[in-house]
């Protein structure tokens, strides 16, 4: 470890944030430090600012502020420089949350040209149901950069903005509407007609803006103390054109790269339990070596004075910690001597006690799987998940990108292969993979496609689904997929489906790509694309289209739904059809098996494991060790999960030379055969989860 590290680079972070901020008066400020470290944290989300006053309402107001400012229209207690010493007498770092997002109605009226303006021309009043909210293009953003001077005076170690955001019905303000014509010469367009010739220009514009207050934002920061932490809360698997928050210029002027992975809403059954690692890996492969954070809450959302159980609570602390992100999770006052506090305070003191897994590691996946970030912006398949900061906005249910992402990620996780996730920007870094997967990546530029086709003539080799480089990254379909040659098929000119009781038949012949795949037919994918083939060789066909489900025996067609190719050294598998959102919706065990075999075939195995279902893997190194983290997901039916069968004897195999393995959970060592490059061992026993660390 060098020391010209920043602080938050040096350990793993646990983030903890007392969610008092609705009640300033709710705790004693030195039992929140107290409470930081039981919880095993050594990083707090400090709140010095109401939210929420009887008489001011719901939101942030120039009345609530708990600090030394000359903002301050009312004067409180210096609550902040109160608390300081009693963190610094309990080990905690302090980062002042700032919602930069969420403001009085009462505030907006003071200020009308500061406030968000919606494409109906009136001001936006319902955030969260109760509340305004800022342009950061107005004057509004001099008011910021004031708090922001103030806060720094303190000797405090990191700013967090919750936010700042737009919306995806604003703005319109008189300061955007100016700043844009300047730009682009003509008025702001409808925001909703993503079909306008200036949506894209509108949609830059909004990021654009949110880069250069981040800049100016950190510039103030750094400028007084560059040992003051700076970051915000960012995106995940959804686009960012409704909010102008783009990761990629986000991480230019942040320290740390954040998104909602582990806020869980509604229904947990539509919720995958792999979402924060999912957005734990997305979040790593765009922080352009920087840290990444997931925000994992406490609460099941929309009932945030409302825990999770237990068990859900210390699987999303498993899934963020095992991504290679740092943890940072959201309590209520009323929530911190309940019992299922014991799941932030166990696994938080754990990684106290064991930080190596944990901190200056790196991925050891050879499989990649592209989370198409380009398509997002533009494609009809794209939507819009509900979060704390997005309504729903759902895109068209033919190749819906986040179901192809969520089914594929469902498929490895399942076969236990070791993956990262990625998008296109990494596309320059796919040689260090020997697979990666394109889950209906249909917008995807020439020059995207040149980097494929150049990784897969060296030997690379990838899976590719329904429309993937159809589109340009504008979203203007192509005549024919630009991977055309390498999926070694042509685009027939249509989609059909839906596919509600069909099936597809896989050929006679003996291949290992069927391996275990018994079925003459089993279903189709709910949607499929008309190909022809070229170099390409058909594996799976589908069946003619039923009347209905009791219409005949199904007969096999000559469409293609499964095609293999290949092309220079490497090695292709096309599926003409909505694979991955079909896995998402219906886990067909055939569907899980393909992914497995293709994966076995296309790369080699770095972990096996011999009858032991529902684990999810992960490995990670530095320069001495390999850890290999598991996490049991063997639980209820149907969640919120409540409990967890531990397993034993779980057999495991890894292709690695290995000197000495460890069980840090289970605290012992653990006998291993030794073979030529690769080992195998016993563990005796996994409960909720385990890490081994492997001497090589």
């Amino acid at each position: 470890m060098t020391t010209d590290m920043n602080w938050w680079e040096k350990e793993p972070l646990r983030i903890i944030e007392i969610c008092d901020g609705f009640d300033l008066k709710k705790l004693p400020v030195e039992v929140l430090a107290k409470t930081v470290k039981k919880l095993g944290g050594n990083v707090q989300h400090f709140h010095c600012m109401e939210l929420s006053t009887k008489q001011y309402g719901p939101g942030l107001d120039d009345r609530s502020l708990y600090f030394r400012t000359p903002l301050a229209k009312k004067q409180n207690p210096d609550r902040l420089g109160e608390y300081l010493p009693y963190a610094k007498k309990y080990g905690i770092r302090v980062i002042v949350y700032f919602n930069v997002h969420w403001y009085t109605v009462d505030f907006g009226r003071r200020h009308p040209d500061w406030v968000q303006i919606k494409q109906d021309g009136n001001p936006i009043q319902e955030v969260y149901g109760t509340g305004t909210s800022f342009c950061i293009n107005s004057p509004y953003r001099e008011w910021v950069f004031q708090i922001l001077k103030d806060l720094c005076s303190y000797d405090i170690d990191g700013i967090f903005y919750d936010g700042p955001i737009f919306f995806s019905n604003t703005c319109y303000c008189e300061y955007c509407q100016k700043l844009f014509e300047q730009q682009a010469g003509n008025s702001l367009p409808s925001k909703s007609d993503r079909n306008h010739p200036l949506w894209k220009k509108f949609v830059e514009f909004q990021a654009e803006s949110m880069e250069r207050f981040l800049e100016e934002s950190n510039n103030v920061i750094k400028n007084i103390n560059p040992e003051i932490l700076f970051y915000m809360n960012g995106n995940s698997s959804w686009p960012y054109w409704p909010t102008g928050r783009d990761n990629h210029r986000i991480i230019k002027h942040t320290d740390i790269l954040g998104a909602e992975g582990g806020f869980l809403y509604g229904d947990l059954n539509q919720t995958p339990i792999f979402k924060p690692a999912l957005t734990g890996k997305l979040l790593s492969s765009q922080a352009k070596g920087k840290v990444a954070v997931v925000f994992d809450c406490a609460g099941h959302k929309n009932w945030s004075w409302y825990l999770l159980p237990e068990t859900e609570i210390s699987i999303l602390l498993y899934e963020t910690s095992f991504s290679s992100a740092q943890w940072w999770v959201a309590v209520f006052p009323d929530d911190i001597n309940q019992p299922e506090m014991k799941a932030i305070s166990e696994f938080g003191n754990f990684i106290k006690k064991h930080p190596e897994p944990f901190v200056h590691t790196k991925s050891a996946a050879n499989i990649a799987l592209l989370w198409p970030s380009k398509s997002a912006e533009q494609y009809s398949g794209s939507s819009v998940p509900f979060t704390d900061f997005t309504e729903e906005i759902k895109g068209q249910e033919i190749g819906n990108l986040l179901m192809e992402l969520y089914g594929f990620y469902e498929a490895l996780v399942n076969s236990k292969v070791v993956f990262d996730v990625i998008d296109e920007h990494n596309f320059d870094r796919l040689y260090g993979y020997e697979l990666v997967i394109l889950p209906n990546a249909a917008c995807l530029s020439k020059q995207d496609c040149l980097q494929i086709k150049e990784y897969v003539k060296k030997g690379g080799n990838i899976v590719a689904n329904f429309e993937t480089s159809l589109y340009d990254e504008n979203g203007n379909q192509r005549n024919n997929f630009e991977l055309s040659d390498v999926f070694g098929v042509n685009f027939a000119g249509t989609i059909f489906g839906p596919l509600r009781h069909d099936y597809v038949s896989p050929v006679k012949t003996k291949n290992r790509l069927l391996k275990n795949i018994t079925k003459k037919y089993f279903p189709a994918p709910e949607y499929g694309i008309n190909i022809e083939t070229t170099t390409g060789k058909s594996l799976i066909f589908y069946c003619e289209k039923l009347k209905g489900r009791y219409d005949h025996t199904p007969e096999v067609s000559q469409k293609p739904m499964v095609v293999v190719n290949r092309y220079g050294k490497g090695r292709v598998i096309y599926l003409a059809g909505t694979f991955g959102s079909t896995i998402a919706k219906f886990r067909f065990r055939e569907y899980f098996l393909l992914v497995k075999n293709f994966c076995y075939h296309l790369s080699k195995p770095l972990v096996e494991f011999e009858n032991s279902n529902h684990i999810e893997v992960f490995l990670r190194k530095n320069e001495k060790n390999m850890f290999l983290y598991l996490i049991n997901q063997t639980s209820g039916i149907k969640r919120p999960l409540s409990d967890i069968q531990p397993l034993e004897k779980v057999k495991i195999r890894m292709n690695v030379d290995a000197k000495d393995v460890v069980a840090l959970n289970l605290g012992c060592k653990i006998k291993f055969k030794k073979m030529p490059r690769s080992i195998e061992f016993v563990l005796s026993y996994l409960k909720n989860f385990e890490i081994l660390k492997i001497s090589i």
